[in-house]
């Protein structure tokens, strides 16, 4: 990072005297102020003339970020333009630093072990962690959270208490329905955050990747719903809730793409990071959900054919 010289020789001569410096790309071009003014190529300033103004062989146009740019939007810069170094500018647009790929690799390293910890629910753990205390309490958290989520599914199947008398045969695909409703839901989130994080996904596109998600899961659901059906009436051939049952999935996997797919925008709307909605809070919400529309559709079946 040099100031304007007027000629490639006086600034090759500068430039040799920077030998400890590592990794180093591309020469910043800075004015009589020390703002950012262009770039310089290490090629271009080893082969062009050295009579050459700096100024008639630099770009001036420059990709540079703010000193106060979070980290995971450099990495996105590095990415969208196939970066190997990027020059840090103040609020005035003072050259005041720079970073390599070197820096960002360790980024996204460190921001992949975060959105994994999110993601399972174990919450600023290091690996080389060995007190009990300690990983309890980076654990505790979504268990906690699956234990009122747990209480509170129990208490929805509470609320039809009278359906499942009447029909025990109801609670036997409690497991399916739960499973499947999660893991539709753990799905289309993982997609959306993975999106997310690669910078594939953006509010802009929020529309169209819901209604994708919700069309994916529209044929899933069908399918999934036409196989559940088919082994309930083959299993329970004499209560006719073949095609309920299969009803009830196919609304399910619909319910669980869409909330799997919508949350972590709502998360990152409220500056939450979205990779939590992978984890067990998109499990708990979507096995509550999945028995309220599986019991409820039960309940009604059985009213209308009392």
């Amino acid at each position: 990072m040099y100031r304007r010289m007027p000629r490639l020789e006086m600034s090759l001569k500068r430039f040799g005297e920077k030998r400890g410096m590592e990794n180093l790309y591309h020469v910043w071009v800075a004015d009589n102020l020390k703002r950012l003014a262009g770039v310089v190529s290490l090629k271009d300033l080893v082969i062009e003339a050295p009579d050459r103004k700096i100024s008639e062989i630099m770009n001036p146009e420059v990709i540079s970020v703010d000193v106060h740019k979070d980290q995971e939007d450099v990495a996105q810069l590095f990415k969208r333009y196939d970066l190997v170094d990027i020059p840090v500018v103040d609020a005035n647009y003072l050259l005041v630093g720079r970073i390599t790929h070197d820096d960002i690799i360790d980024v996204i390293e460190k921001e992949v072990d975060e959105d994994l910890s999110l993601m399972t629910g174990v919450i600023g753990q290091e690996i080389a962690e060995e007190s009990t205390l300690k990983i309890s309490k980076a654990r505790l958290p979504w268990l906690i959270t699956g234990v009122f989520g747990g209480i509170v599914a129990a208490a929805v199947i509470n609320q039809f208490e009278t359906s499942l008398e009447r029909v025990i045969a109801l609670s036997f695909f409690f497991p399916v329905i739960m499973a499947v409703g999660g893991n539709t839901g753990t799905q289309a989130a993982t997609i959306v955050v993975r999106g997310m994080a690669k910078g594939d996904i953006r509010f802009v596109s929020i529309r169209k990747r819901l209604w994708l998600e919700m069309k994916v899961a529209f044929v899933n659901g069908i399918i999934c719903g036409v196989l559940l059906g088919l082994i309930v009436g083959s299993w329970l051939s004499g209560f006719g809730l073949e095609t309920i049952v299969a009803l009830a999935g196919v609304l399910i996997i619909l319910n669980s793409g869409f909330t799997g797919s919508a949350v972590p925008f709502v998360l990152r709307k409220l500056n939450i990071d979205p990779a939590l909605a992978t984890g067990p809070l998109i499990t708990t919400l979507n096995d509550i959900l999945s028995l309220l529309i599986y019991l409820g559709l039960m309940t009604l079946f059985l009213r209308l054919g009392a």
